[in-house]
């Protein structure tokens, strides 16, 4: 299956999550901490979604999944373990050209989580195509191993804002930060020539 990445800005959208259990409420964790405006249908709700609720953190409606509950919506998230009714949301999610997570049901998914790695500034997201979810997070740990130490960022920022200034060629830059961080860096990268 051929995917297109993507990272998505949800500050402030409104994304739709059917289903509370425990995976739904991981899932509405994550967009609460992404800014999205979280609407969650779901007849039962672990506790967790409850608290969430009561503090006005997410909108909470417990009842079945009603296709206008997607009015409004930037995105939607299938958190059932009942591949009739994600079948259903799926179908109304396509009717309104909204996409679909279905969690753990790639069929009636047109859009797919990947195993999130966050070092800021960095954001790496890795994705089976919904196939193989827990090799996916495996993969997240051992390229975690491998994201570049702090010294790297400092040096990395110092000399792009350096580059810029200067206007650098882009064609000269990467050997320089190669350089840069192959050697012990301590505060700032050292101006070239100093």
């Amino acid at each position: 299956m051929d995917l297109y990445p993507l990272f998505l800005r949800l500050n402030g959208r409104r994304v739709v999550v059917v289903g509370a259990g425990s995976v739904g409420a991981r899932k509405i964790g994550e967009l609460c901490a992404a800014g999205a405006d979280v609407l969650v249908v779901a007849q039962e709700a672990t506790a967790e979604v409850g608290a969430l609720a009561e503090r006005g953190e997410i909108a909470l409606v417990r009842r079945a999944f009603a296709d206008s509950d997607l009015d409004g919506a930037w995105l939607v998230i299938a958190a059932t373990n009942d591949t009739q009714v994600n079948r259903a949301i799926a179908a109304a999610a396509e009717a309104r050209r909204l996409f679909c997570n279905a969690v753990d049901d790639p069929p009636n998914a047109s859009a797919f989580f990947g195993a999130v790695l966050r070092r800021p500034p960095f954001l790496v997201a890795i994705s089976s195509s919904g196939e193989l979810p827990a090799l996916s997070r495996l993969l997240r740990v051992v390229l975690e191993s491998a994201l570049p130490e702090e010294r790297w960022i400092v040096a990395a920022r110092a000399l792009r804002t350096r580059w810029k200034a200067e206007g650098t060629p882009m064609g000269e830059r990467f050997a320089e930060l190669v350089r840069a961080i192959a050697e012990p860096i301590s505060g700032e990268t050292k101006p070239r020539g100093a």
